[in-house]
This record gives C-alpha cells, structure tokens and sequence, in this order.
C-alpha cells in the first residue's frame, strides 16, 4: 500500500522574542578619517583691565657726543671713553667724579698722573700731589695737558735765588702759596720731594717765556743742587741760548750743568767768578778757572745782580750782556 503525504497544514502563529545572545567579539578599528574644514575666526574679546604699575625704572644718563656750548650750560653727560660723568660750564666738558689731585685727602703722585688721569679735560693750575708716602699732601701748580710739576720761580732782578742763597741747600718753601706761572719767586715743597726723569726749564723776558727740555733723571733737585756736587748735563750751548731772545757767551770752557763753577776750588778769586746752579758758563781763556759768562738759574758773577738770565763780559761773542729774565723750573 502506498502512503501519499497529505497536504501541508496553514503556519502556525509567530513565536516569543528569544533572549539575547552574548557580545560578540570588538571588531578591527576603521581607518581615520579626512581633516575637517577650518572654522570662522571668532570675534575678538574685550581688553581686560590694566595690571598693577611696576617699579620705577633707572635713571641712565646718555652718552651725549655734543660740543659744549651755552645752549648747553648746566647739562650731563656721561663719558663712556673715560667712563665718568661731566656736566658742561659753557665752554668745556668737566667731569663730576673726583679725581686724584683734585682733593687734599685724594692727591696725585704728580702732575704726570693727573695729566694721565683727566686726559683731555684736564686744566691747568692747583692740584694736590703726593710724591712719597712720608710726606703730606701739598698743593703745586701743575700743566695738567703735559704733565710738569712746578718747582720754582725765579726773579733774576732779586738775590733770593742767587747762587750763595741759602734756599738751594735748605727744605724751607719761599711763597709757597704761589701757584701760578706768574712773575712771584716761589720754591714749592716739590724742590726736596718729586722724582723726575725730565726738567722743562723757561725763561720770560719782554712777556714772552722760552722753553727747554732737559733729560735728567733725580729723586729731586734738592738731591742734585744741595750738596753743591757737579754734575754735567750734556743739551749743548745752543739750546741754552735758545732760552733768550738774544744772548752773548765767551768761546771757551763751556761747562755746563748742575753747580757748575770755576774748575780753581782753591782760589777765593776764583770762586766769585761766573757760576749757576742749573745752566751753563763760559770763559775768555781756555779753561775754567774764570768763567765770565753764563746763562742759568741761580747765578752769580762777582757783585752783580742777575739771579736768572744770561751775563757777560770780557770779549763775549755779542758784546757785554746783563739780561734779567723771569725763570721757570718745573719737572715730571
């Protein structure tokens, strides 16, 4: 017998909702993706408050390269070549910083420092210098552009320097208060106590003043006039002439230097013939045993009066000369 299935029956009714099956698995990160566009500026914002003041600032003065002038009266500056500060008098750039000689409790070794140490803005006239450690601080006249110390002044009309005169072999001042290239005699502290390596000796006649340099070394010109010892320098007759104006000398002896005199010690004649203590003299004859002629400072012949300046007689090659000049001695 065959067995024919019958025909399907109609669905039946839909089932519940199963539950949930466990998490799967995390997937693989995708790729990332494209930049986006950039966005509209926004609008700017309203200033906030200002913050607290700060600390007041340094003053700093310029370096100002301007020439002194009226305009500029009363102005500072400071100088970044010489590093100090200068205020402007109308005329000139001074500087504010007090510098060696410019005090009694600051002083200078010597014009020479203080010409080293103001440069350019240095002036002429009273410093305070202080050559040893022993001694105080004194005031000096100084040529402060190149720097020479004033040692004396001399009036060769006088006798107050004149050869024999005590104030070359003493440590007494004569006007010390003097402190000017003026006509005054003066012997300055300086005699006895600066060293120098140089002297700039002047003769002033008809207001007109001659210089001349003289290479000599000393621990001061007390040391090398005092003891009356001879010491020769070696500048030659025309440079002494060529302190005056004009000047007449004889032909032969020539001696020139510190004390110099008469070569015959032993004659009292003798000794009261042409003699300096700083310059040069000269004779008929040819040896120095009469010198009737010279050009210095601190001179004497016999009774005449001329302390600084040019004598001579007894056939001179310009005839007899007395001229009295102004001298000068300073030293560095």
């Amino acid at each position: 017998v065959v067995t024919v299935p019958g025909v399907s029956g109609a669905a039946g009714m839909k089932g519940e909702k199963g539950e949930s099956g466990e998490n799967g698995t995390k997937g693989n990160t995708g790729l990332r993706g494209k930049i986006g566009l950039k966005g509209v500026q926004g609008v700017t914002g309203l200033a906030g408050p200002p913050g607290p003041r700060g600390p007041p600032g340094i003053p700093r003065l310029l370096n100002n390269t301007e020439l002194c002038s009226k305009l500029s009266e009363g102005t500072l500056r400071y100088s970044q070549q010489r590093k100090w500060i200068e205020y402007c008098d109308g005329a000139n750039w001074l500087t504010l910083t007090p510098l060696p000689g410019s005090l009694q409790q600051l002083p200078a070794s010597s014009c020479k420092e203080v010409a080293i140490k103001y440069r350019s803005s240095s002036r002429n006239g009273k410093y305070w210098i202080k050559p040893s450690l022993n001694d105080p601080a004194f005031q000096v006249y100084c040529d402060a552009k190149e720097g020479w110390t004033l040692v004396m002044k001399i009036d060769g009309h006088n006798q107050n320097f004149a050869y024999d005169s005590a104030l070359w072999s003493n440590k007494e001042t004569f006007n010390a208060e003097s402190l000017t290239l003026d006509e005054t005699e003066a012997k300055l502290v300086s005699y006895w106590t600066l060293p120098f390596t140089e002297l700039r000796l002047g003769m002033k006649e008809s207001g007109t003043t001659r210089w001349i340099t003289v290479g000599y070394s000393g621990s001061s010109l007390y040391s090398l006039i005092a003891d009356g010892r001879y010491r020769r320098t070696n500048i030659g007759e025309y440079r002494w002439r060529s302190l005056l104006s004009r000047s007449s000398l004889q032909a032969n002896c020539n001696k020139e230097g510190f004390n110099a005199k008469t070569s015959d010690t032993g004659s009292s004649w003798a000794l009261t013939h042409a003699r300096v203590r700083l310059g040069f003299i000269a004779n008929e004859q040819k040896e120095c045993n009469t010198p009737d002629s010279f050009v210095g400072f601190g001179t004497a012949f016999k009774s005449v009066t001329n302390s600084a300046g040019n004598f001579a007689t007894s056939r001179p090659d310009n005839g007899n000369l007395n001229i009295k000049t102004i001298g000068y001695i300073m030293a560095r």
